[in-house]
């Protein structure tokens, strides 16, 4: 019986344990989060640059800043940010990423989205880690090649899992990132209940989870997301959808409200969040 007990407060502990460690998760509840989407999109600013992270970190009205970074390996398997397969459209090399050496990436600088030339270098992860570090950021993790341990580990490494969010496509992808880490929390992409009772069935617990909503995604899901405390998210998407113009604050409005979403990813966090502070 007392082994029996042991067990029990063991699990409890635990429990209570997961349901707190995404402190970050807890604020949105009250107030929508703001991730800047490839740390933001600022015409002077390049994209995936510690510039714009520092700028967006700076200036965002509503804290914890949230920002987004995509990470893919080099030649020597160090891990850079950098959103494209390769590195033409971002600076001034070319080739694939993965096919080029640290000292070639490193002797790089990055453009901005009007194709100027500036002297900022391609940040490596570690350097995103440390400043993150320093400056309580939260950071969403998009891994765009296969490196989701070694990702893990290094996020691990500086102590940030817990200020982290992998981004996960594909229940099996779900899966295998909480089999790295129940620490870390998990973003799966809610597109239909075929892909949610995938992830269910991993045995990821609802606080390491955080819904990916899109517009296809059946109010029936958004409510039982609601019911279970799971946390949600969703993009503006800006760039792609809005000719690279901010939106009215009425539509971000309704967006929060209809889609009830904790986290707002938008090409532009600075603006956002002023107008809905």
């Amino acid at each position: 019986m007392k082994s029996k007990a042991i067990v029990l407060v063991l699990c409890v502990l635990n429990y209570l344990a997961m349901a707190q460690q995404h402190d970050f998760l807890s604020k949105g509840r009250d107030t929508v989060l703001i991730c800047g989407h490839r740390g933001g999109f600022y015409s002077q600013l390049p994209e995936n640059s510690l510039t714009a992270i520092k700028y967006t970190v700076s200036h965002c009205k509503i804290k914890p800043v949230i920002v987004e970074v995509d990470i893919r390996k080099s030649k020597e398997g160090t891990l850079y940010i950098m959103h494209d397969e390769t590195v033409d459209r971002t600076t001034n090399g070319v080739g694939k990423i993965a096919d080029l050496s640290d000292a070639y990436l490193n002797a790089l600088y990055l453009r901005t989205s009007s194709g100027e030339l500036t002297n900022e270098p391609i940040p490596t992860f570690e350097k995103v880690l440390a400043y993150a570090k320093s400056n309580d950021v939260v950071l969403m993790l998009d891994i765009k090649d296969d490196v989701w341990k070694e990702t893990i580990e290094l996020a691990t490494r500086y102590d940030l899992i817990k200020k982290c969010i992998v981004l996960t496509f594909d229940p099996a992808i779900t899966s295998k990132v909480y089999s790295l880490s129940h620490a870390v929390a998990i973003s799966f992409l809610a597109k239909d209940e075929a892909s949610w009772r995938s992830v269910q069935k991993s045995g990821i617990s609802n606080h390491s989870l955080i819904a990916y909503i899109t517009i296809s995604t059946k109010e029936a899901l958004i409510k039982e997301f609601h019911q279970l405390k799971i946390a949600m998210m969703t993009d503006a998407s800006e760039s792609t959808r809005n000719n690279a113009a901010i939106y009215p604050v009425e539509f971000y409005q309704e967006m929060i409200t209809k889609k009830q979403i904790d986290i707002l990813i938008t090409d532009f966090p600075v603006d956002v969040s002023q107008k809905l502070k």
